[in-house]
C-alpha cells in the first residue's frame, strides 16, 4: 500500500500513514471547513489498510503491531465525530486479531484533551496509552 501523507495547516491536521512501517500518525489542529471532505479519504484509506493487514495476519505474514498515534493540539466538535470514526475503524483492526497500539498525546496542561481521548477510548472499547507532553 502507498503511504498517505497530508501536510498539516493551521486548520487541518498532519497525516502520516506509513503502512510499511506499521506507523500511522495524525496530529495538530483539526478544524477544517469541510470536515467530511478532509476525513473521508483518511477513513477510506484506513479501511483498505485494515483489509490488507487482516489478510496478512491470516496468512501469518504480519506479526508486528500497528501503531497509531493521535497527537492533536486541538480539534473542534465537527472533527470529533470523524476522529471517533477513526477509533471505531481501529477497533475493527483489534477485533480481526491485528496487534494494535494506540497512543494519545496531550499537553500536560490540557486536561480536556486527555479527557477527550479517554471518552473516545471508552466509547469504542479500545485501550489507549496516554502520553503526557511536558512543557519545556
Amino acid at each position: 500500500m502507498e503511504d498517505l501523507i497530508i501536510e498539516g495547516t493551521n486548520i487541518s491536521p498532519k497525516v502520516s500513514f506509513e503502512p510499511n512501517r506499521n506507523l500511522l500518525e495524525i496530529g495538530g489542529y483539526s478544524r477544517p471547513e469541510n470536515v467530511r471532505d478532509f476525513y473521508y479519504p483518511i477513513i477510506s484509506w484506513l479501511e483498505n489498510y485494515r483489509k490488507a493487514t487482516v489478510e496478512q495476519v491470516n496468512l501469518k505474514q504480519h506479526s508486528e503491531p500497528v501503531t497509531f498515534k493521535f497527537k492533536f493540539i486541538y480539534f473542534n466538535s465537527s472533527s470529533a465525530k470523524f476522529i471517533y470514526d477513526i477509533v471505531i475503524e481501529l477497533s475493527e483492526f483489534q477485533r480481526a486479531g491485528v496487534p494494535l497500539k494506540i497512543y494519545w498525546y496531550f499537553d500536560e496542561d490540557d486536561e480536556e484533551l486527555r479527557e477527550a481521548g479517554e471518552e473516545l477510548s471508552d466509547m469504542a472499547r479500545v485501550p489507549f496509552t496516554y502520553v503526557e507532553i511536558k512543557q519545556q
